[in-house]
């Protein structure tokens, strides 16, 4: 026999819960943790903008990351868990991230296309020629 399992997502995200919170801070904390990898990854060139939505119906925050170059701006829909031990504990599947409406997308050059830009790629350092 072979069997199935489909996650169905952690579902909406509620404000308290036994030993955590889901606040604004810490939901900034996450984008921030984003905006890093998306850094490492040598997008350098995309901003965290300042303003916040808070999406009362999941219980998720939306952060919005714009291309400085492109102008293109992708969102991601975030919780602001404090203590994701103290979530777990009480719930079988973490907390869903969306980006860029996916819960299984990451951040890639991609998402930043606008119409007139090509990506290129070049050599940085060393011999350009």
């Amino acid at each position: 026999m072979t069997g199935i399992i489909i996650n169905p997502g952690s579902g909406t995200v509620p404000a308290v819960g036994d030993g955590w919170t889901n606040t604004a801070e810490a939901a900034r904390a996450e984008a921030g943790r984003w905006l890093a990898r998306i850094h490492e990854d040598g997008m350098t060139d995309v901003e965290l903008l300042p303003d916040v939505i808070t999406l009362p119906v999941t219980g998720r925050w939306v952060f919005t990351f714009r291309h400085a170059v492109t102008g293109v701006s992708v969102e991601l829909e975030t919780h602001g868990v404090d203590d994701l031990e103290a979530w777990r504990r009480q719930r079988v599947f973490d907390p869903r991230v969306y980006w860029a409406g996916s819960s299984a997308g990451s951040p890639c050059l991609d998402d930043f296309a606008a119409p007139g830009f090509v990506k290129t790629y070049r050599q940085v350092g060393g011999d350009e020629s």
